[in-house]
């Protein structure tokens, strides 16, 4: 059955490498599956690894953890037989992928037009990366503490902006931080770009933020996909660069990063979600973010925590994240700022996250930004992974911008708090 699967799966593979208007997901099922024993981990790993991207697995699979995965229509029996032969216990989590996203375009168009006529972006709404261009641009001349650099440009030669935050020459510590890194992690742009306009415009109030510690805040680093995935295909994850003898774009740039390069959680298939690139840094998004990231090192700029906006599923995960049972020397110190940033963020709204190593809370990945700063001498890194855990997944609603945004502040005040004493 799973050879039939597997088989089954390449073929649509192929008829969908090319991509024809906008791609819609009628039907489209999202199945939170738990593999609560390694032979069941590793039937879902099989498919993981082989289905060539047409199950989208918006979690990679785990041992006793949920994994969710989004299941096309014309799979859904041959999928649903395979957990069943295989006792996988598994239960519907999103009954129609496309009515959400159709509710998240509706609630997103709505407050769009109730903003038509402003200048600058709101976060009621999801903006444009053209939108997001130019609210970065602006933001030295509304307050001077903001300095903007282009850092490079994407494959599709768009612009890619680090804003840094400095309200004294002083400053002797730095925190940075990078966001929507996957394209179709929406929350993770307007989340930064909400941040930035806070310290910019209320400036007063984040004295526990800003005292003594400069940001360094990369609003968006997978700027075509993200466009891509306003456009053209909502569940849009990977870079667009062409790959060399197949029809299937782009690599994922989560997995592109020199540290643990091809390691866990990494496909070698130009059609996996997950492929890792040719090469470390391939992609001109992430080298240029790992070039700007080097170049303030070398420039003695202290850069005390990374911080790294994903989504989904609340949690606040640590290194290492490459491989499980795997710490730094320094994790107890890790975990503590964990725990005391989890605590912030469910202070705020009573959204509850968990902390841990990346691979012992979810799974092994090799080649992130977060692990690779960490490699390179940066002392606290995490990948923070947004709302939600429930019906929504990737397409959160636009309502939720701020709220997230506010416990996410809350967290980084905590970063901030810890920088400040070391």
């Amino acid at each position: 059955m799973k050879l039939i699967l597997v088989l089954s799966l390449a073929f649509l593979a192929c008829s969908q490498a090319k991509e024809v208007g906008i791609r819609r997901y009628d039907g489209y099922q999202v199945y939170s599956v738990n593999a609560d024993t390694k032979e069941k981990y590793q039937v879902l790993w099989d498919v993981y690894m082989n289905n060539e991207g047409v199950l989208d697995f918006w979690t990679d699979p785990a041992i006793g953890k949920a994994t969710d995965v989004m299941v096309p229509p014309q799979e859904e029996a041959a999928f649903k037989l395979l957990l069943e032969k295989n006792g996988i216990s598994y239960e519907v989590k999103i009954g129609n992928v496309q009515e959400i996203i159709d509710e998240e375009k509706a609630e997103n168009d709505q407050a769009r037009q109730a903003r038509s006529g402003e200048s600058r972006i709101g976060w009621t709404a999801y903006s444009t990366y053209a939108e997001i261009e130019s609210f970065v641009q602006d933001l030295p001349s509304i307050n001077s503490i903001a300095s903007v650099q282009s850092i490079g440009t994407s494959y599709e030669n768009r612009n890619l902006y680090a804003v840094k935050i400095s309200t004294s020459p002083n400053n002797r510590k730095a925190i940075l931080i990078d966001a929507n890194i996957h394209a179709r992690e929406w929350i993770t742009s307007a989340t930064a770009t909400w941040i930035l306009n806070e310290l910019v415009t209320k400036t007063a109030q984040y004295g526990e933020v800003l005292e003594g510690i400069d940001y360094y805040i990369i609003p968006s680093i997978n700027v075509d996909g993200y466009e891509y995935s306003r456009t053209s295909d909502r569940m849009w994850r990977k870079t667009r660069s062409v790959n060399s003898g197949s029809t299937c774009r782009g690599c994922d740039p989560n997995r592109n990063f020199p540290f643990q390069f091809g390691g866990e959680g990494t496909s070698s298939s130009p059609c996996s979600d997950t492929f890792k690139g040719p090469s470390a840094l391939s992609e001109k998004e992430t080298k240029a973010v790992a070039d700007y990231v080097n170049g303030l090192l070398s420039s003695n700029v202290n850069i005390l925590a990374y911080v790294s906006f994903h989504s989904y599923g609340q949690y606040w995960l640590l290194p290492w994240g490459y491989t499980a049972n795997a710490y730094p020397v320094d994790y107890s110190q890790q975990l503590s700022l964990g725990n005391a940033a989890i605590s912030a963020i469910q202070a705020v709204h009573g959204t509850r996250y968990v902390t841990g190593t990346g691979a012992d809370v979810l799974y092994g990945v090799g080649g992130a930004s977060d692990d690779w700063a960490k490699n390179i001498g940066i002392k606290y890194t995490v990948t923070a992974e947004m709302r939600d855990t429930g019906r929504y997944g990737f397409v959160l609603p636009p309502a939720q911008i701020i709220p997230n945004a506010e416990e996410t502040m809350a967290a980084l005040t905590e970063v901030a708090k810890r920088v400040r004493s070391e």
